[in-house]
Formats: C-alpha cells, sequence, structure tokens
C-alpha cells in the first residue's frame, strides 16, 4: 500500500492510496466490491494518472471509529463495534478477499451515528507493502480509549488477557470469545466446512448476527443486578501499575519496568467532584488489577511499595515543564476532554494533536491529522504514522519544542 491520504469537507472524507511499485490492481476484487456484493465495504474507484494509480474512497454521513471513540466508551459501545469488525473479516475471507488490505484503523474505519453500522474501506491490491493485521487492531484498540469507570470493567481485562494468549490469533475463536461476553451464541451446522461458522439467526451477518442464548445464563449487562465481585484470575498474572501482563521468572515488568508486586496491600482512592470514597483492597501475585486503575480512572497508593515506577517523559521547552508519558498511548493536544496533556495557551497546537506511543520498550510518535503538523528532529511525521523515537529525540508539535526522554 503506497501512501495513503485522507480529506474532509463538512460531513464528507475522501480516502486516497496512491499504489506503489510492485502494487497493482486486483480487478476480481474491484469488481466484487464496485457491484456491491459485499455491503459493509465503502466503495472504491481508480484514477489512472500517466505514472501512477490513486484508489479513492467517498464516505459521506459518517464518523470515524476515532471520533465516535472521542467520547467515554461503555462495555456495549466496544463490543458491538468489535463484533462488526469480526464480521466484515470473516466474510472478507469466505469471498476469499485477503484481509491484510482492509484498513484496520479507527480513522479509517467509519460508522453511522444513526445506526451505529460499521463500514471499512478495503484495497483492491495485489502485492500490498503496507499490510493490515488484524491481530495489530484488536490487541491496540482498547489502548486507545477512554472506559466508563462507573461500570464493572472485568471485561477489559478479559479482552486484554485473551489477546495476549492467543497468538497465533484465530478471527473465529475470537468471535466465539466476544459473543460469549456479549451473552450471544453462534450456532455450527455440520454441513459446514471446518473453521466456517454460520449465525443463528440466518440473517446479514451485520444487520442481525447473533440471538441471545439464555439472557438468565449469560448476560452483557444487567443494571438491576447487584455488582458482583470480580473473580481472581490466576494465570496470566498482570502488572499492577501499567496493566499488561508479566512474564514468569522476571522481577520487572518488560513493560513499564515497575518491580512485580508480591502479597502487597494497596489503598485505591477515588475523588467524585465533592465525594470521595476510600477503599482498602489486597493485592496478591495472582491478583487481576481493577480496569479502573488499569485505564487511568482510578489513583493507586501503595503501602508498601518497593519502588517507584519509571516513566518515560518530554520536557516541553517554552515551559520547562516534566510531562510524564504514563499511560501506552499518550495524548498531547488542546482539547482537555480527551488529552492526556492538555495545551491550553498555544491555539497552533491541534485539539487531538500527537500521541505518544509505548509498546515492549520502544517508543513512538503518531500524528493525528493536525493542522500545522508534527516534526520528529526537523522531519514532519506522516499523517497517522508511528514514527519511532529514541532519549534526547526533539518533538516539535506545531510551533512548540518538546525533548523525549527516559
Amino acid at each position: 500500500m503506497g501512501k495513503v491520504t485522507i480529506e474532509t469537507s463538512n460531513n464528507t472524507y475522501i480516502v486516497g492510496n496512491k499504489l506503489s511499485h510492485p502494487e497493482a490492481i486486483n480487478e476480481r476484487e474491484m469488481n466484487a466490491i464496485g457491484a456491491g456484493s459485499v455491503e459493509y465495504l465503502i466503495p472504491v474507484k481508480a484514477e489512472y494518472g500517466k505514472k501512477d494509480i490513486v484508489l479513492k474512497s467517498t464516505v459521506d454521513g459518517m464518523i470515524s471509529l476515532r471520533t465516535y471513540f472521542n467520547a467515554v466508551v461503555n462495555k456495549k459501545m466496544f463490543l458491538d463495534v468489535i463484533i462488526q469488525v469480526v464480521t466484515i473479516v470473516k466474510e472478507c475471507e469466505k469471498k476469499l478477499m485477503n484481509t491484510n488490505n482492509l484498513m484496520l484503523d479507527m480513522d479509517y474505519i467509519f460508522l453511522d451515528p444513526q445506526t451505529k453500522k460499521i463500514k471499512c474501506i478495503f484495497w483492491p491490491i495485489v502485492n500490498n507493502q503496507n499490510p493490515r493485521y488484524t491481530y495489530t487492531f484488536f490487541s491496540d484498540i482498547p489502548f486507545n480509549i477512554v472506559f466508563n469507570k462507573y461500570e464493572d470493567n472485568s471485561y477489559v481485562t478479559q479482552y486484554v488477557q485473551y489477546i495476549k494468549n492467543n497468538n497465533p490469533f484465530s478471527i473465529n475463536s475470537f468471535e466465539r470469545f466476544i459473543c460469549e461476553m456479549m451473552g450471544m451464541t453462534i450456532e455450527s451446522k455440520s454441513h459446514i466446512p471446518s473453521g466456517s461458522t454460520e449465525f443463528a439467526s440466518g440473517d446479514n451477518p451485520v444487520n442481525k448476527v447473533y440471538e441471545v442464548k439464555n439472557v438468565n445464563e449469560k448476560i452483557a449487562y444487567n443494571p438491576f443486578e447487584a455488582k458482583k465481585e470480580t473473580p481472581k484470575i490466576e494465570k496470566p498474572k498482570f502488572c499492577v501499575h501499567c496493566g499488561n501482563a508479566l512474564t514468569e521468572g522476571f522481577k520487572f515488568c518488560k513493560f513499564c519496568g515497575s518491580p512485580i508486586v508480591h502479597d502487597q496491600t494497596m489503598k485505591v482512592q477515588e475523588s467524585n467532584n465533592s465525594k470521595v470514597t476510600t477503599d482498602t483492597q489486597t493485592f496478591s501475585e495472582t491478583t487481576v488489577l481493577g480496569e479502573e486503575a488499569f485505564m487511568g480512572g482510578t489513583t493507586v497508593l501503595g503501602a508498601d511499595v518497593i519502588e517507584e515506577p519509571t516513566f518515560p517523559y518530554v520536557i516541553r521547552e517554552k515551559t520547562q515543564e516534566k510531562i510524564i508519558v504514563d499511560k501506552p498511548s499518550f495524548r498531547i493536544g488542546k482539547e482537555q476532554s480527551y488529552c492526556d496533556y492538555f495545551v491550553s495557551d498555544n491555539n497552533a497546537i491541534s485539539r487531538s494533536h500527537a500521541d505518544i506511543v509505548s509498546r515492549e520498550g520502544r517508543y513512538y510518535v503518531v500524528d493525528h491529522n493536525s493542522t500545522n503538523k508534527t516534526y520528529v528532529d526537523g522531519r514532519v511525521v506522516p499523517i497517522q504514522t508511528e514514527v519511532e523515537i529514541f532519549p534526547g529525540t526533539k518533538l516539535r508539535l506545531a510551533n512548540e519544542d518538546f525533548v523525549f526522554y527516559i
């Protein structure tokens, strides 16, 4: 996949993909999408120039998945989106279409704000030079969302744990796992080939995928039911600081560098306006930390912490402020409601300007289509592209300089 661009005007998105050598159009897939045989894929047109080919897709009256998830996300919102994307991946497989050509990216997946139905862009090409992988999308998406801290978020722990424990990734097994979380079931028939799934409802899988198995036996969310304690999950163990799975035999978390906590008593204190509640919880080595702490909704205070966790940070040169990058995806911008560091005194910086992403001890910066761009050591960062950064890297957001350190 060559250079992908996106232009917005009112409620219209125009997404373009300039093919690069040796990429070429797959006529079979192009015709299938153009004929509407895959209704949840957005139509694509080819524009032939003298030296290049550009594929373009126009999206009207929809919003990007990133925009939809900019608000606080609850369980139903999250799982409804996940199961729809799973269905689209499976239908592409069924039609022998290369799922690596699906634009599985929160900025290129679109949602109808009225019906909440998902549509994706599929590039009908061969020799894709920049494939997108389903496992990567499903693995990364919970780290780019702010979950509702006022509901039971144990499903997020279960989701992250499943992803970490199931690589290589099976879309069929993942589908069943999501259905169980939603309190639904899929029905396999004996005449269906191995690896395929037929839906119990028999309807279009995007519009009506599943039917409820037994609402008394398993339900996605019951507001009238008393809140139950989150069961302890023995394996894998999770870091109480960053929420990532721990590797046996190691004394420190390989993701955030924090020491592994053994039989440690912690106090979890949460403040909500004028109301403050304090609860003491005892965590052992095999206890999974609640998702409120994992997603930043709760402050965890260690009574007998061995040592403070260390996080990367950036220095804002204008004010010499030290900004701790304490989340796997740390956003900088001027919209206070969904940024981790709020820039209040610089209108050149965009509302959601850029993220600093931490993954397995490596660090990246991602520009979110900002008006005045993001720079790494003087070079422009391509939109929605991870560019690796290192200690001492100078970042420029619009006209402001920041220096990254570990």
